[in-house]
């Protein structure tokens, strides 16, 4: 394979060039007609969750993971078989069918906290369930809410950020 990264290039290492194909890609996925027509139909009108907005209803949709429903704005489109890695030539094609080749029935409305938890999901090997534990500890730690939280919960928050978050994960558990 001929190299086309390096002091040279445009790209400084092989894992910037990899990440300009995946961002290449990704466009071209967010004008994908397939996705377009989903978001379309599964849009419908609802009460306008801003209390200042002008409009009494706006476009939003009912998450097909945790059947909430958001405004259009909260939703992402997400492949029920993820597309993979890109590291390296051999994945080329593999990630082009699994993100551009799809039909209506490969794709999912979610909303952006499934979409997240999804993701964290296939990237740590875990349960959706977990991770969806995981992301709210992680959430709690990262916005200085974890002591707060453990002492709302009647637990005695741990010396360290990591430590109250196993704490936050293990009480969210039922441990």
């Amino acid at each position: 394979m001929k190299k086309i990264w390096g002091p040279e290039s445009p790209w400084k290492t092989e894992s910037a060039w990899w990440g300009y194909l995946r961002g290449c890609l990704r466009k071209a996925w967010s004008r994908n007609p397939i996705k377009l027509n989903l978001l379309k139909s599964k849009r419908r009108q609802i009460p306008n969750p801003n209390p200042k907005g002008k409009k009494d209803t706006v476009w939003g949709f009912d998450c097909e993971m945790c059947n909430g429903t958001f405004p259009m704005n909260q939703g992402e489109v997400d492949h029920i078989v993820g597309a993979g890695s890109l590291k390296a030539v051999e994945d080329i094609q593999g990630f082009v069918e699994r993100l551009l080749f799809v039909t209506e029935d490969d794709l999912r409305l979610i909303c952006k906290g499934c979409h997240r938890a999804v993701t964290y999901a296939e990237k740590s090997g875990m349960s959706f369930d977990d991770a969806v534990i995981e992301k709210e500890a992680i959430r709690l730690g990262n916005e200085g809410l974890d002591k707060e939280w453990l002492i709302s919960h009647d637990v005695v928050p741990a010396s360290t950020k990591a430590k109250r978050r196993e704490q936050i994960i293990n009480h969210l558990k039922g441990h």
